[in-house]
């Protein structure tokens, strides 16, 4: 119980840290006036949730696409054992939909 507690806690300092540090690229992100292909956004967005969101200016929604991928993994990990491994594919079907996502504000 105690090694779960840490790594939770240690998952929220992550998180808040993140939140800050976006804070300073939302800067340079708002610079980029380049127009991204719906393709390359899907792709960003496949391989890390939020990925794309986060390339096409949508820092807020990019912030959310990952927080739900990395709890989703958790989840799944947790819940592996007793639901015979099927929570994995919790996070590709995330990563599924955060690739239709980006795909569809690129557009």
């Amino acid at each position: 119980m105690r090694s779960l507690v840490t790594k939770l806690a240690l998952i929220i300092v992550l998180v808040f840290a993140f939140q800050a540090l976006t804070g300073t690229f939302a800067m340079a992100a708002q610079a980029q006036t380049q127009k991204l292909d719906p393709m390359m956004a899907a792709l960003a967005s496949f391989i890390l949730p939020g990925l794309g969101q986060y390339l096409l200016g949508d820092q807020p929604k990019a912030i959310n696409h990952l927080l739900i991928a990395i709890g989703l993994g958790i989840v799944g990990f947790l819940l592996s054992p007793y639901t015979f491994g099927l929570t994995s594919f919790l996070p590709l079907l995330w990563s599924i939909y955060s690739a239709y996502d980006a795909y569809q504000m690129a557009k």
